[in-house]
């Protein structure tokens, strides 16, 4: 093999991490979790009202039992549901442009809705 065709060292290639999207952006995750949590017998009020109000909240248990709930979401959600998932491995310089491109234009005011409607919960 020619050092031309050889694979890159791993000091040279770029380290990557997962991104996981909904593969529809009009999709809401949190009609995703919300129908997970009631197959799964849970009450998704008193979720979205613990989440609503976690901002300086101190309650470790309550936040530990809304972080099992939305991984176990996500798990049934990539189980049952593949093809709603889109999962992209990234670059940190990518990962960077993809933030920046969240918060302009149209798309900003989508994630700002998004990060802020679970404030009528509260």
């Amino acid at each position: 093999m020619s050092p031309a065709n050889s694979p890159p060292s791993p000091e040279e290639t770029p380290r990557r991490h997962l991104h996981v999207r909904l593969a529809n952006e009009h999709a809401s995750i949190f009609d995703h979790v919300t129908e997970y949590l009631q197959e799964a017998g849970k009450a998704p009020d008193w979720y979205w009202r613990t989440a609503g109000r976690l901002e300086g909240d101190e309650d470790a248990e309550n936040l530990e039992e809304l972080l099992f709930s939305a991984f176990e979401a996500g798990a049934s959600l990539a189980h049952d549901h593949p093809e709603e998932l889109r999962f992209d491995w990234v670059t940190d310089e990518e990962c960077e442009r993809q933030r920046q491109a969240e918060e302009k234009g149209s798309q900003r005011d989508d994630a700002r809705k998004e990060r802020t409607s679970l404030s009528h919960y509260a």
